[in-house]
């Protein structure tokens, strides 16, 4: 087998010149492909949790998660000075180690295939989409990876001297990297210093690499505060990780081992070259170290598929990476030239597929990460404060910590009531930012962004988190037991809460009404609806959807708005459904100061929206070119919640043989003696006062002469008929406020 007079020359060619040309070509190409396609921004929770222990460490706060990785930590403190912040100095570690990883497999490879060969399994491995996509994130697979496969080449290469300590030494750095490759690391260690006599030898790496576990461990948990503070996390963590378990299901397209290979095919070859030149390296190295081989892969491959998640790609790099060596040795089997050129077709095939997702990647920032940017700056600007889902806490408080370290302001932040945590409040105008916009209702005032998904091909070598994310403008927040929304036929959203529900809503203005939409799991129980702890109405459990409305008092501008849903008892549906449902919430409104209203009012749910209650009025019609509408009886009061001056405009029809001779009356004064219909619908302008709408809902009449259509000769519809109601507009007379409720402003 061909030697190389310089080990940093990869190909083995007989012209060292060729050699140191090809050589460069190649890490150039490697180094060009990490480092120009650093990932923009965290794609997952451990990378930024990594990241933020790099400014504090919190292993109670997830900053990182148990076991703490001190050596990776390590090295994000020293990059950190030269990359800026600490995420992108992992990331460029990351992709360092990547680059060094080229040298060392092309050495374990050629041990048993042509110089050649070695590195063009190596490239095959490096341009696999698992592996290079990962590369360039702030994970700990590659690097740890990377030095245990530099410990297993030493060993290769005979522990005489200081190797069997350069060795130990190696094991441990990767330990303290990741610890969670325990048990492959333990494996590989014991099955080298198996073979070692005598076993004093062992002693300065055992000394020196148990000295640095020790002394990691301690920093930690002084750290983290105490011993008491520093092992509670591993108990719940290790808990809540293994209870995950059961949902860790997937044939073998499904692994992260064969989508990190870019599909069942690509991995299926790998894998059987890896299991054939396992019988090359029995025959070239030895029964001893093929057997070493053999027994860390299966156990890092037993580990990935029964203690972590087995479809996620990046627990699966360390494995990929590792077969680059016997992969060599199987192609070795083939002429060098063959297989050199087979190798280096796969990997530029790797490479020509992998190339778009890693441009993806380098260009699209995930969308959790997108919506924690937007919501700091949007809610800085406005004065808002951050109501903050768990789940994007770890980004937040990573972007916030890096924000204040630049002098910046951050706004005011609580975690959503979804969080276990106890749930804070609010004091003002809102934003929330969340990645389950299906647990909340609609922005009370239509604000509301959106970011999200990425490509088809992209999507599996995610771990499908955090790839869809909102920003809500002021939506109802729910306290208390509450389910998914759903829809509604007419296409709106409702939530089903329990009982002692509660929804909270930003502080607003006195005089500002504020609606809800209820309607009472079917049972015997009455559901009581109050407006803190105030004003409140008990409906009967049978009853139908209804809006309900309230007025918010003098003195509480600075307090939020809760609307409580208190009921007895739940009730469950039954038929498979056992949940104890209590009250369905379909639509919350606020009428607040500078709110423009308009619209049909053909049906009951058009009217609730509107705050507009109608006694005396019939079914929902279509009237030709008019539109929708409602007869009215002759005689009709309306009740409607308006807080502040401005001008009504009422909407009529009079499609009827006889003259109605309809009068309005407002608040007991008449407005109009008779509403003139002969050019058509007409259009009754009232002026609505101060006095009008002080603290109580404002009162409209409308009486006209009895039409009966059935007395008339018309059919036998006896309804007593007034006119038609086709539409109700309010603007208000003062200028819109600056606040949420305006929907001018978009607040």
């Amino acid at each position: 087998m061909t030697r190389m007079t310089r080990p940093w020359r990869l190909w083995g060619l007989a012209d060292n010149r060729l050699d140191t040309v090809l050589t460069a070509v190649t890490v150039g190409i490697l180094v060009w492909s990490r480092f120009a396609y650093l990932a923009s921004g965290p794609w997952e929770w451990d990378e930024v949790a990594f990241a933020r222990g790099v400014y504090l460490f919190d292993i109670a706060a997830y900053f990182p998660h148990p076991p703490g990785y001190p050596g990776w930590l390590a090295i994000g403190h020293l990059l950190t000075p030269f990359a800026g912040e600490p995420l992108v100095a992992l990331q460029m570690a990351s992709a360092a180690f990547s680059v060094a990883a080229l040298w060392v497999l092309a050495a374990l490879g050629r041990r048993v295939a042509p110089p050649s060969v070695a590195v063009a399994a190596a490239l095959v491995v490096l341009a696999a989409p698992g592996p290079w996509l990962y590369a360039v994130r702030g994970f700990t697979s590659t690097a740890a990876s990377v030095l245990a496969l530099a410990a297993g080449l030493i060993a290769c290469g005979g522990l005489e001297r200081r190797r069997l300590t350069a060795f130990s030494l190696l094991v441990t750095a990767a330990f303290l990297v990741r610890p969670n490759l325990l048990p492959p690391l333990a494996v590989l260690w014991l099955g080298v210093v198996a073979g070692v006599r005598p076993l004093k030898r062992i002693v300065p790496g055992v000394l020196v690499g148990s000295a640095a576990v020790a002394a990691a461990v301690l920093l930690m948990a002084r750290a983290q505060g105490g011993w008491g503070v520093f092992i509670a996390p591993f108990l719940s963590h290790s808990q809540r990780h293994f209870s995950r378990l059961v949902g860790n299901v997937g044939s073998f397209p499904d692994l992260g081992l064969a989508k990190g290979f870019g599909g069942t095919v690509p991995a299926a070859f790998l894998f059987a070259a890896a299991v054939i030149g396992l019988v090359v390296w029995t025959r070239k190295a030895g029964c001893r170290q093929a057997l070493v081989w053999a027994v860390v892969l299966t156990v890092a491959v037993g580990q990935l598929v029964w203690m972590q998640n087995r479809t996620y790609c990046r627990y699966a790099v360390g494995v990929q990476i590792a077969l680059a060596p016997l992969v060599a040795g199987a192609v070795a089997m083939a002429p060098p030239a063959v297989g050199t050129l087979g190798l280096l077709t796969l990997a530029g095939w790797f490479g020509v597929n992998g190339l778009p997702l890693l441009e993806e990647q380098h260009q699209t920032q995930l969308a959790g990460w997108r919506a924690v940017q937007e919501v700091e700056r949007e809610a800085s600007e406005c004065g808002q404060m951050v109501v903050m889902e768990s789940e994007l806490h770890l980004f937040a408080s990573y972007f916030w910590h890096f924000q204040e370290r630049l002098g910046l302001q951050t706004p005011y932040k609580v975690l959503s009531p979804r969080t276990p945590e106890p749930w804070a409040g609010i004091d003002r105008s809102f934003l929330l930012a969340t990645v389950h916009e299906q647990l909340y209702l609609p922005s009370l005032s239509g604000g509301r962004k959106a970011w999200g998904g990425v490509s088809p091909r992209l999507e599996p070598l995610t771990q499908q988190r955090f790839l869809d994310a909102v920003v809500l403008d002021n939506p109802p927040l729910p306290v208390g037991q509450w389910w998914a929304r759903s829809a509604l036929p007419d296409g709106r959203f409702f939530m089903w809460g329990g009982v002692d529900a509660e929804l909270w809503l930003a502080p607003v203005p006195a005089g500002t009404w504020i609606g809800v939409e209820v309607k009472p799991a079917p049972g015997d129980a009455s559901l009581v609806v109050a407006l803190n702890g105030g004003d409140s109405v008990e409906i009967p459990g049978r009853s139908e959807r209804r809006w309900l409305w309230f007025a918010r008092s003098a003195g509480s501008d600075r307090e939020p708005v809760v609307i409580t849903m208190a009921r007895a008892r739940g009730y469950s549906p039954g038929v498979g459904d056992d949940r104890p449902l209590s009250v369905q919430v379909s639509g919350v409104a606020v009428h607040g100061p500078g709110t423009v209203l308009g619209g049909e009012v053909a049906s009951l749910s058009d009217r609730g929206m509107l705050g507009l209650e109608v006694e005396g009025c019939f079914g929902a019609e279509g009237f030709g070119d008019a539109g929708g509408g409602v007869w009215l009886a002759s005689e009709s009061r309306w009740r409607m919640a308006v807080g502040e001056p401005g001008l009504l405009t009422l909407r009529l029809m009079s499609p009827r043989p006889t003259s109605p001779h309809a009068r309005v009356v407002v608040e007991g004064r008449v407005v109009v003696d008779e509403v003139d219909f002969s050019a058509g619908p007409a259009e009754v302008v009232i002026l609505v006062s101060s006095d009008d709408v002080l603290d109580r809902k404002l009162e409209i009449d409308i009486s006209s002469e009895p039409y009966v259509p059935a007395e008339a000769g018309h059919g036998d519809d006896r309804r007593n008929l007034g006119v038609v109601f086709l539409r109700l507009e309010f603007e208000p007379l003062a200028p819109p406020q600056v606040g949420w409720w305006t929907p001018e402003s978009g607040r």
